[in-house]
């Protein structure tokens, strides 16, 4: 039996975002894979019984709250040590890329990805100074370093100087909820008058580029595209030229309505500048719903050869034109919706969860 201790500060119920949700499904199943081991999970704030994964489970809640750069470190690298030593922990696992630094417990680190090397200018400067200082030091000190995709695994390794063989990579996945429907209207009449819909998923965020999506929208609607734009994860976009009547916003969803609404779309469109993964596109890719998206960074690794189309973040007229070839071409459209499901099912949270237990076996073992 192995004593192991599990970051669960991102676990924020109703609000699982992408590394959240990574760790949610990760740490459901990886208790569930092994029953005879204890785990323990640290949370920053008072615990949801919706992450009560099992009987060998304890949660616990260390303090102070991890809200402000200078108390990551704090929390980190004083009260996870100190917490580590009482309950005598044989391995620490941190999904969201830090780590203890003071702890000599062996710590598994899950850098999903590193865009404020590149783009710090997205970040509030005290944020994007703190992680440029700290995930080198995260990056060097884990005794087992993972990240989510070939694309973030590379880019770690060059600018940390962490050999990529020592780097595993655990995938995002979709959850099974996500799946194929006959009947789209009820999204429709749910969330855009009843008229079909073109969908992005995100957040209000630059890496995002919702002008640029909102943009190739708007070109898409002169070429005579039918469609309506929903935008799932934005309340709403300032900007009185990107405003448009066949622009919806539907804010944050739950879970339910977030699978009623990728799945009840005609087409995904996902235009990010930077993604370490970008979990929507398996998920829209799952329904069957076609996927046109970045040609940058970590997109084109995730949608294999089953995207629509992948396009240059500014390059708005063929991101249009694919948008209506798509429309215009129902053998096209159902060729890309077979090859997106075929991709999306090569992407199993059993599958990451058996990773990272096997990556949890060997520094158990070493």
């Amino acid at each position: 039996m192995s004593r192991i201790a599990l970051n669960a500060r991102l676990l924020i119920s109703g609000k699982l975002e992408g590394t959240g949700r990574f760790t949610h499904q990760c740490f459901k199943r990886l208790v569930e894979q092994r029953p005879n081991d204890e785990f323990i999970l640290f949370f920053d704030r008072k615990p949801s019984e919706e992450f009560e994964y099992g009987d060998n489970v304890e949660s616990v809640c260390l303090l102070p709250p991890a809200r402000r750069p200078w108390l990551f470190d704090v929390w980190f690298d004083y009260s996870v040590k100190r917490k580590l030593k009482r309950w005598k922990a044989d391995v620490f696992v941190s999904t969201d890329g830090y780590i203890s630094r003071t702890t000599n417990v062996p710590q598994l680190n899950v850098i999903h990805d590193i865009n404020f090397e590149h783009n710090p200018e997205w970040l509030p400067s005290r944020y994007a100074r703190h992680f440029k200082s700290r995930f080198p030091q995260y990056a060097r000190l884990a005794s087992k370093l993972c990240t989510v995709s070939d694309y973030s695994r590379r880019d770690i390794a060059s600018n940390y100087g962490v050999d990529e063989c020592n780097i595993t990579v655990i995938p995002n996945a979709p959850d099974s909820s996500f799946k194929p429907v006959d009947d789209k209207q009820k999204a429709r009449d749910e969330h855009t008058s009843g008229n079909p819909y073109v969908v992005f998923v995100g957040s209000l965020h630059p890496r995002k580029n919702i002008p640029g999506m909102i943009k190739a929208f708007q070109k898409y609607k002169e070429l005579g595209g039918m469609c309506d734009l929903l935008m799932v994860g934005v309340s709403m976009w300032r900007d009185e030229k990107l405003q448009s009547d066949c622009v919806h916003y539907a804010g944050r969803l739950n879970d339910d309505k977030l699978v009623e609404a990728v799945s009840g779309a005609e087409a995904m469109l996902y235009l990010p500048f930077f993604e370490g993964f970008g979990v929507p596109i398996v998920e829209a890719m799952a329904c069957g719903v076609p996927v046109i998206a970045s040609n940058c960074t970590s997109v084109p690794e995730v949608c294999g050869e089953a995207a629509a189309a992948l396009v240059s973040p500014e390059d708005y007229k063929s991101a249009a034109e694919a948008l209506l070839k798509l429309e215009c071409d129902s053998e096209f459209y159902r060729l890309k919706s077979d090859q997106g499901i075929k991709r999306a099912s090569e992407f199993s949270w059993d599958r990451s969860a058996q990773i990272l237990s096997k990556e949890i076996d060997s520094l158990l073992n070493g």
